[in-house]
């Protein structure tokens, strides 16, 4: 549980390699870190090789309509995620 640490593009960046090798994590709450468009790419490109991951909180991080497509796109590759909460990004 990793809310309100101002984690901002940098924290998101070294935690999407993590996920790109996790194997045990289930849930992941990020909200209100400031990760913006481009940290929330990472983690969805990380996602992307992740088969463990079932809920991420991405609440009120700024990712805006920019770092929604990137949300998109993960959606349409990763089958393990379940819930997602997207609420307070400008999207």
């Amino acid at each position: 549980y990793l809310r309100s640490n101002k984690i901002r593009f940098n924290g998101a960046t070294e935690i999407a390699k993590l996920l790109s090798v996790n194997n045990t994590l289930r849930e992941l709450y990020l909200a209100s870190n400031m990760i913006g468009s481009g940290g929330v790419a990472e983690i969805a490109k990380s996602l992307e090789l992740n088969n463990n991951l079932c809920l991420l909180d991405l609440w009120s991080n700024k990712i805006g309509k920019k770092g929604i497509v990137n949300v998109a796109k993960l959606l349409e590759s990763n089958n393990t995620l379940r819930t997602l909460y997207l609420g307070y990004n400008n999207i």
